[in-house]
């Protein structure tokens, strides 16, 4: 009898977390269901980086719906928004984390909630608040069962500089007390209800280069009277993106150099009787170390890739000014991951997988520099949608992924 009671505790135990905390199931899906028709008004009006007026109003009238009285303001970012939500009980102070802004370009999927204009949110950051604004209300709705302060921080402008790093800088992360920052991100081709993260680095720090060379011109009838700058790139592009492969080990220091942007003489002016003598080359680096610091006594990135230019260009206009730097390495905590993906794996059986190391780049790493935090991959393919990569026309997000969303930060606010 002993036996049959302890198996019914923890059948019960176990229905218990496996709906996310919540009294019923029917919670789980009624908050799915608000996040999709949110999810669509903003997928419809997409608003760039800073400018994100609508959603941000969008999202402060839905939360103060929901209960949630002042919400917080950083100056410097009037269209970010955070709300709090105090137990007045004992425990964590957590955080997660969506972004708001979208991007430039049509949107080609055919869905009927496609983007109405010439922008689109091909990175999935629009779900990514729509997952968020439906955690805070089913919380807020099951907040006697919790414990500690919970922060969700609507960042604007991840697109673009100043998004997490004005956050950052702004010292409100202090002031708020936050211990620990939770966020998720739109992961083409896993499957909807999977998740991927693993510990420590997750996605490779951006830099940036533009190389302003000088040369010999000459008439295109007589290259030889000149230095032939085309020849002249043509040497330097392969010589630099070639780096990671024949520089570097590629186990030790993975790196991708690439090469965007072209230009020679005056590109108003099309002179094809002309072989320029200044050409403007630009481009990025994706990178884990820091392009600045030597890597075990080997040469370091800048080092690398000045000596490639010098080697075949003797005068370079702007050789103090090359590089310019991105967002950092994002970093998944050890010590966070271990604590939280171990109480996680008890009740998500097989929906958890690693996830690889990407050299993307993602101003939550900006987070992840100053505080333990967790930066979760999202399954969203399923069918014929979440199969065309981010930050192109036919991103697309299947509609029964954004449960499994609002599932692990429900449950991530649970279990700390």
């Amino acid at each position: 009898m002993k036996n049959l009671l302890l198996a019914l505790f923890l059948v019960c135990c176990n229905l218990f977390f496996s709906i996310s905390f919540c009294q019923t199931k029917v919670q789980l899906v009624e908050a799915s269901d608000y996040c999709f028709n949110i999810y669509k008004q903003i997928h419809q009006n997409p608003e760039l980086g800073k400018n994100e007026i609508k959603t941000s109003a969008l999202i402060k009238e839905e939360l103060k719906k929901m209960g949630y009285g002042t919400l917080i303001e950083i100056p410097i970012l009037p269209t970010c928004v955070i709300a709090e939500l105090d137990t007045k009980k004992p425990g964590p102070v957590i955080a997660f984390r969506a972004e708001l802004d979208a991007k430039k370009g049509k949107e080609e999927t055919g869905l009927p909630y496609a983007s109405k204009l010439n922008l689109s949110h091909s990175c999935g950051h629009d779900a990514h608040a729509s997952i968020l604004l439906a955690t805070a209300k089913l919380l807020m709705s099951v907040k006697g069962n919790l414990k500690g302060k919970i922060y969700f921080i609507f960042q604007p402008a991840e697109e673009i500089a100043g998004g997490a790093d004005d956050i950052v800088n702004s010292g409100k992360l202090e002031e708020l007390g936050i211990k620990n920052i939770f966020a998720l991100h739109s992961a083409p081709n896993l499957t909807v209800g999977k998740l991927s993260i693993s510990p420590g680095y997750t996605m490779a720090g951006s830099n940036y280069f533009s190389i302003v060379v000088e040369a010999k011109e000459s008439h295109a009838a007589e290259p030889f009277r000149g230095d032939n700058m085309p020849i002249k790139l043509s040497q330097l592009i392969p010589n630099i993106t070639a780096i990671p492969a024949t520089k570097m080990s590629t186990t030790s220091r993975p790196c991708v150099i690439s090469v965007t942007y072209i230009g020679m003489g005056d590109t108003l002016v099309k002179n094809l009787n002309t072989i320029p003598g200044r050409a403007v080359i630009k481009g990025t680096i994706r990178s884990y170390e820091d392009i600045k610091k030597r890597f075990d006594n080997q040469p370091s990135i800048e080092e690398l890739i000045k000596t490639e230019i010098s080697a075949v260009f003797s005068e370079v206009n702007n050789s103090d000014k090359i590089f310019s730097k991105g967002a950092p390495a994002t970093i998944n905590d050890e010590t966070l991951y271990y604590t939280i993906i171990t109480k996680l794996t008890k009740i998500y059986s097989g929906k958890i997988v690693p996830s690889e190391r990407y050299m993307f780049s993602e101003d939550f790493s900006y987070y992840t520099e100053k505080i333990p935090c967790l930066y979760f991959g999202w399954g969203i393919t399923k069918d014929d949608f979440g199969v065309a990569d981010v930050h192109t026309t036919k991103f697309s997000i299947h509609p029964d992924a954004f449960i499994y969303g609002i599932e692990l930060f429900a449950d991530i606010a649970t279990i700390q």
